[in-house]
């Protein structure tokens, strides 16, 4: 008898089935996309750890964090010596014009400095230091009378001090001429106005000049191994005449060659080094000319000397050099200065250069 063939049953229990085949489908998509999105969030705090902030707060592709640091210096100097910088890294000091001020960027935890000083020829007065970082004053100092600077010294990360204002930076001294020097030959222009009376006449180093009443003193006579002059007639406001013969430490500057021009542009540098705030006085000449005194050959150099010093009122002073052959081993020299504050002086430099004879 044939028999029909039925179809094989599994035989096997609940705990043999694939555990994936006892799961929904949809549980398995949303277990999928968990474990999807804490793969990324891990990913992410990896990330951020890597390049994430240092122990001291700062981004390690930034750097340090930085700051603004403005150093500021005023007082009633028309200019001072400056030094300012970190604490370890100074920038040499300079002359500056007051007010001063200047920002810079700095770390946070840096050390800064700032020294206003008086300059050597402009004692005493007041001078002020003060040190803003972002904008907020954290030290300001004073000069005291028996301090001729003021300083301020401390960190970036200092606290602001309350109750301290900027300090008002008006403005100090104008700002010095450009340096122009003749190289051709200029005539020296002819002042115009009375001038003052000639009361006599001088005679030193060989030379005779005319002696000047009026407001000038009578003519003294000087030690040279002291001023550096053998005679001098003082004025109002600043106003000399003097005389002597050249010494040698200006021939040498001069090149030693004895060439008049190079003497009289030796004297008036001499002079502006001497005579006037250091490192600051410019010289803008005014005439350079050749000529004959008494048949001797001379040189004219006139030239304003622009400056600025504390208690003088005069920004500037008309200075001029006649320096005459005499014959002598060295040639003598006429110096005159007459300051922008007198100007009714100033036609007395043509009274003195055409007085002088040779003797």
């Amino acid at each position: 008898m044939t028999q029909t063939s039925q179809p094989r049953r599994e035989n096997h229990s609940g705990r043999g089935r694939k555990t994936f085949d006892r799961v929904p489908d949809g549980f398995l998509l949303v277990g999928f996309l968990v474990i999807l999105l804490e793969v990324v969030l891990l990913g992410a705090v990896g990330l951020a750890r890597a390049v994430g902030p240092d122990d001291d707060g700062a981004s390690a592709d930034k750097g340090p964090r930085r700051v603004e640091v403005t150093y500021i210096a005023t007082g009633d100097h028309p200019s001072v010596d400056l030094t300012v910088g970190e604490a370890n890294g100074h920038v040499p000091h300079r002359v500056v014009l007051l007010p001063y001020r200047k920002t810079v960027t700095l770390a946070a935890d840096a050390d800064f400095y700032l020294d206003v000083q008086s300059r050597e020829d402009q004692k005493g007065g007041t001078l002020t230091c003060t040190v803003l970082v972002d904008g907020k004053v954290v030290q300001q100092a004073h000069s005291t009378s028996d301090s001729s600077s003021a300083v301020c010294a401390g960190s970036t990360a200092d606290a602001p001090q309350r109750g301290i204002p900027v300090p008002s930076l008006t403005p100090g001294a104008s700002p010095l001429p450009k340096e122009r020097r003749i190289t051709g030959t200029v005539e020296m222009p002819d002042y115009p106005g009375e001038g003052s009376p000639v009361v006599g006449t001088v005679t030193d180093s060989s030379l005779e000049y005319a002696e000047l009443g009026g407001t000038w003193d009578r003519s003294k006579p000087l030690d040279p191994v002291f001023d550096g002059f053998t005679r001098k007639q003082e004025g109002r406001q600043r106003a000399l005449v003097k005389s002597t013969q050249v010494d040698e430490d200006i021939m040498a500057a001069a090149g030693g060659t004895g060439e008049l021009r190079g003497v009289a542009d030796a004297v008036m540098d001499e002079r502006r080094r001497y005579e006037y705030p250091r490192d600051e006085a410019v010289l803008v000449d005014v005439a350079s000319q050749p000529l004959k005194v008494d048949g001797h050959d001379a040189w004219l150099l006139v030239s304003e000397i622009h400056f600025h010093q504390r208690g003088v009122p005069s920004t500037m002073d008309l200075n001029a050099v006649l320096v005459v052959d005499t014959g002598r081993v060295r040639p003598s020299v006429l110096w005159v200065v007459l300051p922008e504050t007198n100007k009714k002086l100033w036609p007395d430099l043509n009274t003195l250069v055409s007085s002088v004879q040779v003797r």
